[in-house]
C-alpha cells in the first residue's frame, strides 16, 4: 500500500549519517535538552532530536537502581502511547531485556543483539514490534556510575535492519549523547521536585551531607551556627519527612533518592 511505499522511499541510516549537515543538526537538537524547564518541554526536545537523528520513535526510561517496587520508573514517550499502556498494565519492568541490559552495560547497541531468553522477554520484544519498534538502538546510562538513577533510551524504526547496517557506528555516538543529556536532566528534575515536595531547605541538605561525613551533633551545630538542641530538632523533622527512624537511615535514603 501507500504506507509501505513511503516507508521504502525513506533514506537508509547510512545516507542520513553521511550528510555533512547531519551531525550538526542532531547535536543542536540534543543540546536543547538542557533548556527544558518541564517534562512536556523535554518531550518536545526528544521528539525533535529523534527526528533529526533519523529515528521514528523514541522512549526514555528513568528509574532508581534496585527499585523492585517499580514506583520510581518514569517514561518519556515519543512513540505510540498504546505500547506504554500495555507495557505498564503488564508490569514488565523486571522481565524487559532492554532494561536488564541497561542495568549492567553502558555501550549503545542494537536491540537485536540483546538476547531474549525467556518466554516473557520474547513477549516484551513482540509488544515493541507490534507498535513499530522493529529495529531499535538501546543507549543505557548510569550503570557504571555511582548515582542512584539509571536510564535507558530506545530509538526505534519500523524498518527491519535499519540500525543493524552501515551508519550505526556514528549514530550510536549521538544516541549516547542524547541518553546522557536526558538522564542528567531527569535526575536534576526529580531531585528538585522531591526537595519541593518534602519542603527541604538548603540547611537540611547540608545537615544530611554533614551526617555522611561523620559529623556529630556538636560539629553540625558549630558548622551551621546553631545550638545542639536545634540540630536534634531538625533531625527529628528530617526523619519524619523521609519516614525514617533515625538520622543514619535518613542520610542513606537521601543518597538513594539523589538528594545529596
Amino acid at each position: 500500500g501507500a504506507a509501505s511505499v513511503n516507508a521504502d522511499c525513506r533514506p537508509c541510516l547510512s545516507d542520513l549519517v553521511n550528510d555533512p549537515r547531519y551531525a550538526g543538526r542532531a547535536l543542536h537538537a540534543i543540546s536543547r535538552v538542557a533548556t527544558a524547564v518541564s517534562p512536556p518541554q523535554a518531550l518536545e526536545v526528544l521528539h525533535a532530536a529523534k527526528t533529526e537523528m533519523g529515528a521514528e520513535q523514541a522512549v526514555f526510561v528513568s528509574y532508581l537502581r534496585g527499585d523492585d517496587s517499580h514506583e520510581s520508573y518514569r517514561f518519556m514517550l515519543a512513540a505510540d502511547p498504546r505500547w506504554c499502556l500495555e507495557y505498564q498494565a503488564r508490569a514488565w519492568y523486571g522481565s524487559d531485556p532492554w532494561l536488564l541490559y541497561a542495568s549492567i552495560e553502558s555501550d549503545p547497541t542494537c536491540a537485536s543483539r540483546i538476547p531474549s531468553l525467556t518466554g516473557q522477554q520474547k513477549e516484551v520484544q513482540a509488544l515493541a514490534e507490534k507498535y513499530g519498534m522493529v529495529s531499535v538502538c538501546i543507549a543505557p546510562v548510569g550503570a557504571n556510575g555511582t548515582g542512584p538513577r539509571l536510564g535507558m533510551l530506545a530509538l526505534g524504526s519500523p524498518r527491519r535492519g535499519y540500525f543493524e547496517g552501515e551508519g550505526f557506528a556514528s549514530f550510536r555516538v549521538l544516541a549516547r549523547a542524547l541518553a546522557l543529556e536526558l538522564h542528567d536532566w531527569w535526575t536534576s528534575y526529580e531531585r528538585d521536585e522531591l526537595i519541593r515536595e518534602l519542603g527541604l531547605s538548603q540547611e537540611d541538605l547540608l545537615l544530611l551531607q554533614l551526617e555522611l561525613r561523620g559529623a556529630g551533633t556538636k560539629r553540625a551545630a558549630s558548622e551551621l551556627g546553631a545550638s545542639t538542641a536545634s540540630i536534634d530538632s531538625r533531625w527529628q523533622r528530617l526523619n519524619r519527612k523521609l519516614g525514617s527512624p533515625h538520622r543514619k537511615s535518613t542520610a542513606r535514603l537521601a543518597i538513594k533518592y539523589g538528594l545529596i
